[in-house]
């Protein structure tokens, strides 16, 4: 049997912002490449800000706690404060978003964050473009390839 943490355990059983948002400004959907799972991400965004974030998911326990942390964590929060720094240190702000919160997870299960990191940069991309952001979107869209590696971790396991 799996050994997941409380956290993991409690966002799994009672995830936060299942759902959509009709409407959305930002949308993305994924098929995680390693196990299949698929999330689909919605936000409602106004002025620059994440006002709302919902997700729908189909996928194991670390899957849907990462995305019910991951949405709790961006709501209320500036776009443009995420994307500073280098592309690592965004991704790693990113991916700390979910990881600080859900402490350990199995090796076996490390490529659910990126998942979700990846849906919320699609999302975001979207977003960007039909504003007329083409050079911030430009930016997010080069760091979708970019979480790729942490798809790797663990995969050993």
């Amino acid at each position: 049997m799996l050994e997941l943490s409380e956290k993991i355990k409690e966002h799994f059983r009672n995830p936060q912002n299942v759902g959509e948002i009709e409407n959305a400004e930002g949308i993305g959907a994924i098929n995680n490449p390693v196990c299949g799972d698929t999330t689909k991400l919605y936000l409602r965004i106004k002025d620059g800000v994440v006002e709302d974030a919902k997700f729908l998911s189909f996928g194991c326990a670390v899957t849907i706690a990462s995305a019910s942390v991951f949405t709790e964590k961006i709501k209320g929060k500036e776009i443009s404060k995420f994307f500073l720094g280098t592309d690592d240190e965004v991704i790693q702000r990113l991916m700390s978003l979910i990881e600080s919160e859900l402490g350990e997870i199995p090796p076996i299960k490390l490529h659910c964050p990126p998942a979700t990191v990846q849906v919320f940069l699609e999302s975001i991309t979207g977003y960007l473009e039909k504003e007329g952001k083409s050079e911030l979107s430009s930016r997010t869209k080069s760091l979708i390839p970019k979480i790729s590696e942490y798809y790797k971790r663990g995969k050993e396991e």
